[in-house]
C-alpha cells in the first residue's frame, strides 16, 4: 500500500503486479476515454479563455454559463451513479485495482451510503471501494442509457448541442455526430 498526502486530501492506492500466469490467462480490458479537448474546452469556458481566444465576439457570459452548467452537470451525475464524494479521495489506478479484496457479495441491497467507509486504507475500506468499483463498473459496461434516465439524457444532449452551436461546432467535429446517438 502506498499512502500519498499532498496537504488537503488522502490518498491511497495499491500497486498489483499480477503473476505470470494470471496474466498469461487473463484477457485484459483496456478502456480509454480522451477527454483532453472536452476537458481543456470546460476549463476555457469557465475561466474565460475561449472567449478571449475570440477576441471579443463571443459572450462571455453565455461562455461561461455553458460552463458552468457543464461543471454541474458532470458532478452531478458523478456524485449521484459514481461515488464520486465518496471516493474522490482514494487514488486507484483503475477499477479493478481493488479486485483483491472483492469478496463478490450481492450489492443489490447494499448501502453505499451507510457502510462507514474511511480513511485508513485498511482491508476493510479497501474492501468497500472495491465494492464501490465493482458497482461503477457494472454501469459502466451498461452503458450510460442506462444508468441516466431520460429527462437527464435530454437535459445533457441540449448542453452538448448548446456547447456546439456556441463553439462553432468544436465538439461534433471532433465526434461527428452528438453525444448521446451513440449511446
Amino acid at each position: 500500500m502506498n499512502n500519498v498526502s499532498d496537504g488537503s486530501s488522502t490518498h491511497c492506492s495499491i500497486t498489483m503486479e499480477p503473476s505470470t500466469d494470471a496474466r498469461k490467462n487473463r484477457p485484459t480490458n483496456v478502456y480509454i476515454w480522451d477527454m483532453d479537448e472536452t476537458l481543456i474546452l470546460l476549463k476555457s469556458l469557465l475561466n474565460g479563455a475561449y472567449m478571449q481566444a475570440f477576441g471579443g465576439s463571443k459572450d462571455s457570459s453565455k461562455g461561461l454559463e455553458i460552463g458552468k452548467r457543464w461543471e454541474k452537470q458532470i458532478l452531478q451525475v458523478c456524485d449521484d451513479h459514481f461515488f464520486y464524494e465518496q471516493i474522490e479521495d482514494y487514488n486507484e489506478p483503475f477499477l479493478l485495482s481493488l479486485n483483491e479484496f472483492d469478496d463478490g457479495k450481492d450489492l443489490s441491497d447494499y448501502n453505499f451510503n451507510d457502510d462507514g467507509l474511511t480513511f485508513p486504507c485498511d482491508d476493510s475500506n479497501k474492501r468497500k471501494l472495491a465494492y464501490r468499483h465493482r458497482a461503477i463498473a457494472n454501469k459502466y459496461s451498461k452503458g450510460l442509457h442506462n444508468v441516466l434516465d431520460h429527462n437527464m439524457i435530454k437535459q445533457w444532449d441540449d448542453l452538448y448541442k448548446l456547447t456546439d452551436i456556441y463553439t462553432d461546432g468544436w465538439l461534433s467535429s471532433g465526434n461527428g455526430t452528438f453525444f448521446f446517438s451513440k449511446l
